[in-house]
């Protein structure tokens, strides 16, 4: 049967107890749980079954409250996993997680506020449950949580192939709503719009996306594969929670209406009206350059990247050519081979040369008020003394007004900074009156990060930098901070391993951006400002993180924080095999810099609101 049904046989299947052919798959989904987790149903693959029942606040079943909590506790050691699923009836997450069922069953609630998921399960009443086998997305049953549902659930538990019953049930009805419901979306008016917005841009010739969406045939030909990265929310790669947090300015998410439009065109066999293609009409810029032409473009040296194999990090240095001091407005990477250069960090070496981490940590702690400086010292010699290295991660965590930044280079509030790269992140532009010095005789040093892809390549990307005109200098500097663990200790399979960060904003502040970064076992990321007076505010929260994607979250407004506050950068790794992008689930993993080991870092822009004064 298909993966989604329409309502006229839904309301067929349920109109009486019946029994069909096994074979129905739900699809694969991925939905954020009224707590800010994402559950990825290929990550439960592991298990026996999965079992979903409707919540909706002070409508939730009863019975089927009361029937699922013995469950709960009955299969708890049977490898069965539940879920509440709210579909769409509420979207405000705090009030779910007071309904009274919500705090009875403690169970995750699947916020599906597009009624996609809900839709796609069949589901119509709010008694109404599913079981189904998540190795095969093959539906059992649905119906309400009785006997027939547990028979359900041994059978799968004993490996039996069953099939699918429907049975009917008389709760409240789940009234569906949104685009595509009515009528079937029209692809002109409706389709091509949503991805003229937000996918062609990558998905045309040229483009870094690995397909072209630049015709309705093709629309047609990848709406499969279109169904699939919207439901599980791997498309568009935005990553974030848009419904808490701050709004962000390059989100690169749907909208509920958008998901709903798209999945419902698809579900309807995606046919094309009218003669009229907006996708084939589209035309691109000539030049490589979002920002225009640059007036320094810095090319870095011809890379050879080999077919196989793993490809050591490369520092590179680059001399940018400078006879005069200069202030930069912005700047951006173009890769060459897009297929293979994950990423660059960019460090800017002033004429000088680089300052020394190590004088620059020992004076940040001297910095400090002399009984924590005094303390650190002591703690420093101990470890020295009995052989061991200083716990350099704890030094940080109790002293979070230690800038890491500039011990990782910088230190000069002038000093101006140049893009690095990394996929949906390559531009750089402060606002106009922000900017940052470029002295005369300035280096970059490039970290490059190659991989393989089966075929050898030779890179050369460049570096275009945009300057303020001669003679004028910009008002007001960018800051920032940068939050590191330098200690990190990831148990083989371990499925959820949690560290937290803290990084000081010490003056009064406009916060402008949020960066996670993590390498393959990265799994989640959110950041919380905690204010001198103790109130907490959740700033944004990315609950699949993707390390494919390293991008910087803009705030759309800018968010006035006074000095001393801190943000709480909280994270998990995946270390287990149920993630597909874990090397080895059976070590465990420590820092490093290449992508099989692990980092885990917060990166921050903020702008001083009393630059006066500063150096």
């Amino acid at each position: 049967m298909k993966n989604s049904l329409q309502f006229s046989l839904i309301a067929l299947l349920v109109s009486t107890a019946s029994s069909l052919y096994a074979g129905e798959r739900i699809g694969d989904f991925s939905l954020i749980d009224h707590l800010g987790a994402q559950h990825h149903m290929t990550w439960y693959d592991d298990q026996n079954a999965v079992v979903i029942l409707p919540q909706a606040n002070a409508a939730t079943d009863s019975a089927s409250v009361a029937a699922l909590a013995d469950l709960t506790v009955k299969y708890a050691d049977q490898n069965v996993v539940f879920f509440l699923l709210n579909p769409g009836l509420q979207t405000d997450r705090a009030a779910v997680a007071q309904d009274v069922a919500v705090q009875r069953l403690n169970l995750p609630v699947l916020m599906d506020d597009a009624q996609l998921v809900a839709e796609g399960l069949g589901l119509t009443r709010l008694d109404e449950a599913v079981v189904y086998d998540p190795k095969s997305f093959e539906m059992l049953y649905r119906g309400p949580v009785d006997a027939q549902l547990e028979q359900a659930l041994q059978s799968l538990i004993a490996g039996e192939r069953t099939d699918l019953v429907a049975v009917a049930t008389d709760g409240a009805t789940i009234n569906y709503t949104g685009a595509g419901l009515q009528s079937t979306p029209s692809y002109v008016a409706d389709v091509a719009p949503i991805v003229v917005e937000n996918c062609a841009n990558c998905h045309r010739e040229g483009g870094i996306a690995p397909f072209a969406m630049d015709s309705k045939l093709a629309l047609q030909g990848w709406s499969p594969m279109i169904r699939e990265v919207v439901m599980t929310k791997r498309m568009p790669p935005g990553q974030i929670d848009n419904k808490v947090g701050h709004k962000m300015k390059n989100e690169m998410n749907l909208s509920d209406t958008e998901m709903q439009t798209l999945v419902r065109w698809v579900n309807a066999g995606s046919p094309v009206d009218g003669d009229n293609d907006p996708l084939a009409n589209l035309s691109w810029p000539d030049t490589k350059w979002t920002l225009g032409e640059p007036d320094l473009i810095v090319r870095v040296p011809p890379q050879s990247v080999p077919a196989t194999g793993v490809v050591d990090y490369r520092d590179i240095p680059v001399d940018l050519g400078l006879t005069e001091d200069r202030w930069v407005r912005g700047s951006e990477v173009v890769p060459d081979k897009a297929e293979v250069l994950h990423h660059i960090i960019t460090t800017v070496v002033p004429p000088g040369g680089a300052g020394d981490p190590q004088a620059a940590f020992i004076a940040a702690i001297n910095s400090l008020p002399e009984e924590r400086a005094a303390k650190i010292r002591a703690d420093m010699f101990s470890a020295i003394a009995a052989g061991k290295s200083p716990d350099i991660d704890k030094i940080f965590q109790e002293n979070p007004d230690i800038d890491v930044g500039s011990l990782l280079g910088g230190g000069d509030p002038d000093q101006g900074s140049v893009a690095g790269y990394a996929p949906g992140n390559s531009v750089s532009l402060n606002p106009e009156g922000v900017g940052g010095l470029l002295k005369a005789g300035t280096r970059l040093n490039l970290q490059m990060h190659y991989t393989t892809s089966g075929k050898e390549v030779t890179d050369e990307t460049e570096i275009g930098i945009y300057f303020y005109p001669e003679g004028y200098v910009p008002t007001e500097r960018m800051s920032g901070g940068v939050g590191n663990a330098f200690t990190i200790a990831i148990p083989a399979q371990s499925k959820d391993h949690e560290m937290q960060l803290v990084t000081h904003i010490p003056k009064d502040a406009e916060l402008r951006s949020l960066m996670p970064h993590m390498h393959f076992r990265g799994k989640r990321m959110s950041f919380v400002a905690r204010y001198p007076d103790g109130s907490e505010e959740m700033l944004l929260s990315v609950p699949a993180y993707d390390f494919n994607w390293q991008l910087s979250h803009e705030l759309e407004q800018p968010l006035q924080v006074p000095a001393g506050t801190q943000i709480i950068a909280t994270g998990a790794f995946d270390n287990s095999s149920q993630n597909p992008a874990n090397p080895d689930p059976t070590i465990e993993v420590k820092w490093g810099e290449q992508s099989w080991e692990e980092m885990f870092m917060g990166f921050y822009s903020w702008k001083n609101v009393d630059q006066d004064g500063e150096d």
